[in-house]
């Protein structure tokens, strides 16, 4: 693919050299109600080469700020994604380890209260 574009890009740097080259006739050209004289064909040809570069430039900047825009908006939802997810499983968390206390605090039918109040989370009791 790369070595059809540059294969295309020196066929039309061929084509523009040929046009400046062989048309020397003097136009004369108006451009927003300015008169342009003396210019040579291939000038303003040239000319023309020009603005379209411009336009190609704008068009590419304007496309890739479109792209980024997408590519941000599309990471900012996966990240709110992400925290709802991280909240839910906090929340989870949270209830699981009021659960556990209240059964360490002897809440299990059949078995004894214990009078400890000190609650070592993840830790044996010896």
């Amino acid at each position: 693919m790369a070595l059809l574009g540059l294969l295309l890009m020196l066929g039309c740097a061929a084509v523009a050299v040929d046009a400046v080259v062989q048309n020397t006739a003097v136009v004369h050209a108006v451009l927003f109600n300015q008169p342009i004289t003396g210019l040579s064909l291939g000038a303003l040809f040239i000319a023309g080469c020009v603005v379209g570069l411009l336009f190609a430039l704008g068009m590419a900047m304007f496309f890739g700020g479109l792209g980024r825009a997408r590519r941000i908006r599309r990471e900012r939802r996966a990240l709110r994604k992400d925290n709802a997810d991280a909240e839910a499983l906090r929340e989870r968390n949270a209830t699981l380890e009021q659960r556990l206390a209240t059964h360490e605090n002897g809440a299990y039918p059949n078995e004894p209260a214990t009078t400890d109040t000190t609650t070592d989370a993840g830790r044996h009791r010896v």
